[in-house]
């Protein structure tokens, strides 16, 4: 059994091409012009496309970094738990371990402590304030965190005044 093959010419021209020459056919403005408008659009189509990749891709490390917050919440609560469990048993060797255990694991997801050596109005939630005389912070009733830099979870603190 014989097979027939034919063989095409493929024109070389693409779509566009062929787009363009029909529009420069039924335009009456002049084929420069008609060429011009094709490039503007072409540009903004590219822009248009390039401002949807750096959204889509925006979204996506805002949806990862939700997610991470979301499933390092528990964690970051046993870390608070342990903080509370250290003031009240200082010496506890064991206990150290598991804290410093926490710690590395946490900071390997980028997560660091917010500072509470001084006040800051801006990173401390304030729970209560103590009128002594001076202004400094009294205790930690719960640790702030920070991801990548960007504030968490706030530290709540009680202030004296």
């Amino acid at each position: 059994m014989k097979t027939k093959t034919k063989t095409t010419e493929t024109n070389t021209s693409t779509v566009e091409d062929v787009t363009i020459e029909k529009t420069i056919k039924r335009s009456s403005k002049p084929k420069k012009v008609v060429e011009e408008d094709w490039k503007d659009k072409y540009y903004r189509l590219y822009a248009d496309f390039d401002n949807y990749k750096r959204r889509a891709q925006k979204e996506k490390e805002e949806l990862v970094l939700n997610t991470k917050t979301k499933s390092l919440s528990t964690i970051l609560d046993l870390d608070n738990d342990l903080y509370i469990a250290k003031k009240n048993m200082p010496d506890s060797e064991g206990l150290n371990l598991i804290i410093n255990k926490v710690h590395t694991a946490l900071k390997s997801q980028g997560i660091e402590e917010i500072q509470t050596d001084e006040y800051d109005s801006d990173l401390h939630e304030v729970i209560s304030i103590i009128e002594t005389g001076e202004s400094k912070i009294i205790d930690i009733v719960s640790k702030g965190y920070k991801i990548n830099g960007k504030p968490f979870r706030y530290p709540k603190i009680i202030l004296s005044k």
